[in-house]
């Protein structure tokens, strides 16, 4: 994470971008800015899956790279549908990105 760049961070961002936005509207998920930091599931009025709302928590720098590498995996039964960002870096970016929206 120390070498994360947020700008490198934007760009990985588009392929979440379908989905999520950062204005603080929701899209087909919930909104992330302010998400690093955030509690688990607690954006109001967005209908989260079963197993994000099961988790506790918050969403660390730490949590979002287990979550951002395999969605499904770090959460079995979410209803998101990407598979996650494989690269160490391309994760660490985008979490560099978030918080710098935060």
């Amino acid at each position: 994470m120390a070498d994360a760049d947020a700008d490198k961070g934007s760009s990985v961002f588009r392929k979440c971008s379908a989905c999520h936005k950062v204005d603080g509207t929701d899209g087909v998920g919930p909104h992330l800015n302010g998400v690093v930091g955030r509690d688990v599931a607690s954006v109001g009025g967005f209908g989260y899956s079963g197993a994000l709302n099961s988790l506790e928590g918050n969403w660390t720098a730490e949590a979002l790279f287990g979550f951002l590498g395999s969605p499904k995996g770090y959460a079995p039964g979410t209803t998101m549908g990407f598979a996650g960002l494989k690269k160490p870096a391309d994760r660490a970016n985008v979490i560099a990105y978030l918080q710098s929206i935060n």
